[in-house]
């Protein structure tokens, strides 16, 4: 492209990258309205990373080191929490930025180019989940970032160059390697899902330079990560990534995988999809057509492992639909009718994505309350955050209750009296306080705790202490107990699945336990391994 469009396509990126950063800064941080679970998740992991913890290392989490790092950073810097998600995700925008200000020079027309930029950055800086809901969540943003850069990655892997020289290869494996490294930094299935993909169109170009160029890049990554980290680092990833793959709390977060692709309100962009395979080989784009077909289990893959199982991968699919023309020619017809109907079934997402930072800046200020304590920068409407509803799991057989963990054919019998069997549905921030506020009125606060449930924060709310080597969201095992003064029994369980698999584990494994506290809300003992039991 000649002439000012590139500083049109670019200036318009860092448009889109300075208004959502500039509302959120004007607001002064979230107005959080669904999935503080969620966010307490991403406060636990921050706050371990600012105290010098590394995931893996001192932490157990499926995640990659890039999933938190630039928030830690920030709040290292001593930003409020909500803040440094604001910089952070500004600080993401501007790193896919010129990743995807290339996929539009070197591979799209000016209008899709300009689409594709303004997509990319949307995704990088909302405040939604990356569903249609309209909702201020920060659940799941390394998914947005995920999708972001697999974006980037597949659009210059499956659409054909308009140039060619050992510039354009190198600028497409210096792409290509960052930005696989960053996936397998952020989220493993999105390296699954991409990577394949890459190396096949790489080999079908026979493109030697780009291959090299981008090993090296991702070698470069890997490297420096391993000196600051330690080996080490990369040997409990692995384990980390296998006890989940193991684990059966929670097998996947949304639908079944089929139907995830062919479910009703799915079959319509699945089939879309495979029509637009067909329409690429027929049409004589066969290698093109090729690699959309081998990128199609990881995008259905991912799909089917992200929490409500959103068909972000229509926009790409629009996007590379329309671009498959060639010079002088009119756009051929099917691809055209394609490409346009999988934009129009991704409108609502973008839609909500672009729409969220909006939706933060009009929040209203008088019903919230803070959500951590300290100014953190974080807030919820006051009823979705202290009025807790709780209810029992055999209730919920029309409301997934997968969801919410198996809760076994019978109550749970612990230490020979019956646990309450109930799931908090509504108040979780208000749970967390309230029993924290009694905990550390009790004297447990400081004193490290495994808590029985999917998530451990009531350390956050100062009830008891951090545990070292625990783990900020619970996929099996024990981890971190042998550093636990205290086992914290919740009567009513975010998971009760987890909660039951939890203390049967304990029982089996011969823990010493002695009560301490008990109340309508909790139970709280202090715990002591099986080997001390012999001493």
């Amino acid at each position: 492209m000649k002439g000012s469009f590139p500083a049109v396509l670019a200036g318009l990126m860092a448009a889109i990258l300075a208004l959502a950063t500039a509302l959120g800064l004007a607001k002064g941080g979230l107005h959080i309205s669904n999935h503080e679970g969620d966010l307490l998740h991403l406060a636990d992991i921050v706050r371990r990373e600012v105290d010098g913890e590394w995931p893996h290392l001192d932490f157990v989490t499926p995640l990659g080191v890039l999933a938190y790092a630039p928030i830690a950073a920030l709040a290292a810097l001593g930003q409020p929490l909500g803040l440094a998600v604001i910089w952070a995700q500004a600080l993401a925008g501007a790193v896919l930025l010129p990743g995807a200000f290339w996929v539009g020079l070197s591979r799209l027309d000016r209008g899709w180019a300009c689409l594709f930029g303004a997509g990319v950055m949307g995704l990088a800086v909302a405040l939604a989940s990356g569903g249609p809901e309209p909702w201020i969540s920060l659940s799941m943003h390394y998914n947005r970032w995920g999708w972001a850069i697999a974006f980037v990655v597949l659009a210059i892997a499956i659409l054909p160059p308009r140039g060619s020289g050992p510039g354009q290869q190198l600028a497409d494996g210096l792409v290509l390697g960052l930005g696989l490294a960053a996936l397998a930094l952020i989220k493993a299935t999105y390296l699954l899902a991409c990577a394949p993909v890459a190396l096949l169109a790489l080999a079908l170009r026979r493109d030697g330079r780009a291959l090299a160029t981008a090993l090296a890049a991702a070698l470069a990554i890997f490297g420096g990560l391993t000196l600051v980290a330690g080996p080490g680092l990369w040997p409990a990833y692995l384990a980390d990534l296998l006890e989940v793959a193991r684990t059966d709390i929670r097998p996947y977060p949304g639908d079944p995988f089929l139907t995830v692709i062919g479910g009703a309100p799915t079959v319509a962009g699945t089939l879309l999809y495979l029509v637009a395979v067909i329409l690429a080989r027929r049409g004589g784009w066969r290698r093109e057509g090729l690699l959309l077909l081998t990128a199609a289990p990881g995008l259905a893959y991912v799909t089917y492992q992200n929490h409500g199982n959103a068909p972000v991968w229509l926009f790409l699919l629009g996007i590379v639909a329309l671009a498959l023309r060639r010079p002088g020619t009119p756009p051929p017809r099917g691809l055209m009718a394609v490409g346009w109907s999988a934009l129009v079934l991704a409108a609502p997402i973008f839609f909500s994505l672009f729409e969220s930072p909006v939706r933060n800046v009009l929040a209203a200020e008088t019903e919230a309350v803070a959500l951590l304590p300290g100014d953190q920068g974080l807030w919820m409407p006051a009823k979705r955050a202290h009025q807790v509803e709780t209810r029992s799991p055999r209730a919920l057989d029309l409301e997934r209750p997968e969801w919410w963990g198996d809760p076994g054919p019978e109550p749970v019998v612990f230490r020979g009296s019956a646990l309450e069997d109930c799931i908090i549905t509504n108040g979780l921030v208000g749970w967390y306080r309230a029993i924290s506020e009694d905990l550390a009125a009790a004297g447990f606060a400081g004193h490290p705790a495994f808590v029985a449930d999917i998530l451990s924060t009531y350390w956050l709310f100062g009830g008891v202490g951090r545990l070292e080597g625990g783990a900020p969201w619970y996929y099996g095992g024990l981890p971190g107990i042998e550093g636990a003064e205290l086992l914290l029994v919740p009567q009513c369980a975010g998971d009760i699945g987890a909660r039951r698999r939890i203390l049967a584990t304990i029982e089996a494994g011969g823990y010493d336990l002695t009560e301490l506290r008990r109340t309508r809300d909790y139970i709280v003992l202090g715990i002591a391994p099986p080997a001390a039991n012999a001493r």
